[in-house]
């Protein structure tokens, strides 16, 4: 007589357990896996657990696969019930056209990094580009004399880092009109090339007398380079990265690299998915929220909010 009341209480937990709401349904698509995107993946796992969001995180493995984040994007327009979808798209136009089925199905949308046409997505979340280089080209400016030379090492990249760049080179033609800016020297289109592409340009222009760096891995490659080849502080360098690494601290105090654009990429992360938890549930988010970023020197390194990016 027992075993049927057993069964009946086994058939009420399942009942019960089924009834249970599910935690809202979130596609996250990144950009690659590389250091910047790596620390974004950080800051949604965090705040898609302080949230009780369910992330499905989908990104190519290498930088500037376009193709690939299209098939990626295609796979999780195939989710059932997804209710918002983080991307930080590689393109503006190759995504308008598949983002407008999301769109139609009530899919919130928030853009990382890249921002969308109105209305595809609901809000942006990154860096005010064009400010961040003019700031960074300002201070680049100021460490050199009216006819110096100077080089860039170029982004390999297809959309974000080109709008840094040109925003750059155009505040700083301003400042330095007789400076000469050599850009012939590209990033690795390889993870891993980009050392041998630095080797490749300070080889290439033996005179100059500073070398920005706009993006993490060329930064850091390029600190290893000036020090391999005895340049460290014979040419200063500038450079853009993540967060304040050991790295990065140890070359501002030795004089290997003079300024330090830090940006903080796990912010984005959290922010976008703050920001679509709040969609789920119709409250109100700003079109553009912007994420703070710091020029680091020697004079600012010990300040208490530098030494927060330290974590």
């Amino acid at each position: 007589m027992q075993l049927p009341r057993l069964c009946s209480c086994l058939v009420a937990v399942v009942t019960c357990t089924t009834l249970l709401p599910a935690n809202p349904k979130v596609g996250v698509l990144l950009k690659d896996r590389d250091l910047f995107w790596a620390a974004v993946q950080d800051g949604v796992v965090e705040a898609s657990q302080a949230a009780k969001l369910d992330p499905i995180i989908k990104a190519p493995l290498n930088a500037n696969m376009l193709g690939q984040q299209l098939t990626l994007l295609s796979a999780l327009e195939k989710e059932p019930s997804l209710d918002a979808l983080v991307i930080g798209p590689l393109t503006i136009d190759d995504f308008k056209a598949p983002l407008a089925s999301f769109v139609k199905r009530g899919v919130k949308i928030v853009a990382l990094d890249t921002p969308l046409p109105a209305g595809i997505a609901h809000t942006f979340i990154g860096y005010n580009q064009k400010a961040m280089a003019e700031a960074a080209a300002r201070y680049f400016a100021s460490l050199i004399q009216d006819t110096d030379e100077v080089a860039m090492l170029r982004a390999n990249s297809l959309e974000t880092v080109s709008v840094r760049e040109k925003s750059f080179l155009a505040t700083f033609k301003e400042l330095q009109p007789k400076a000469t800016m050599h850009l012939d020297v590209m990033s690795g289109a390889k993870k891993g090339d980009d050392y041998d592409q630095s080797i490749l340009l300070l080889a290439s222009h033996p005179k100059i007398k500073a070398v920005l760096t706009p993006f993490s891995a060329g930064s850091m490659a390029m600190i290893k380079a000036l020090n391999d080849k005895k340049l460290a502080g014979k040419v200063q360098q500038v450079g853009f990265g993540v967060g304040l690494p050991p790295a990065v601290v140890e070359a501002i105090e030795a004089g290997t690299l003079i300024g330090w654009v830090a940006q903080q990429p796990k912010l984005i992360g959290v922010r976008g998915i703050e920001a679509a938890a709040d969609l789920i549930q119709n409250k109100p988010v700003p079109a553009t929220i912007d994420v703070d970023y710091f020029i680091v020197t020697k004079a600012n390194l010990n300040e208490p909010k530098i030494q927060e990016l330290r974590k």
